[in-house]
């Protein structure tokens, strides 16, 4: 009989134990001392996008001063690399909808007037969740400087 592979914990409760571990050794990870320049919320300055919700509360959590967090892919096409041995924070997304080409009453695409197809947003019946690795900008080397 082949042995049961342990679940993976949801991604909630993972942030949650380490937010709770933090809190126990007298941390709140997303209370920062003021000064004026630093304390930015986590972006990803590939996309110009903050991050909200649950991924921004675990980002400050890993006590990184540089705000920028970018997937593996990104940094490489930044012309930047992620140095050896660095070990990326897990990030969920979420998409509620997605583009689709729009089509006509007899099936085709519609064209705009360059000739590309013209895309609509549609909801989907059920979101979808996606899952990243991010690295800080501080585990990137060849990023510039940040600027405060």
């Amino acid at each position: 009989m082949a042995a049961k592979k342990p679940s993976k914990k949801p991604f909630h409760e993972s942030v949650a134990e380490r937010l709770i571990q933090q809190l126990k050794e007298g941390t709140a990870p997303w209370q920062r001392p003021w000064i004026p320049g630093e304390g930015a919320m986590p972006m990803n300055p590939t996309t110009g996008k903050r991050y909200k919700g649950i991924n921004a509360v675990f980002l400050l959590s890993q006590g990184h001063g540089d705000p920028r967090w970018m997937t593996y892919k990104q940094a490489a096409a930044a012309g930047a690399q992620v140095r050896k041995g660095e070990k990326g924070t897990p990030v969920q997304y979420w998409k509620f909808t997605e583009q689709q080409t729009k089509l006509d009453d007899n099936g085709k695409p519609v064209l705009d007037n360059d000739g590309h197809p013209v895309k609509v947003s549609v909801a989907l019946e059920r979101p979808r969740v996606f899952f990243a690795t991010v690295f800080n900008g501080e585990q990137i080397d060849g990023l510039p400087a940040l600027a405060r």
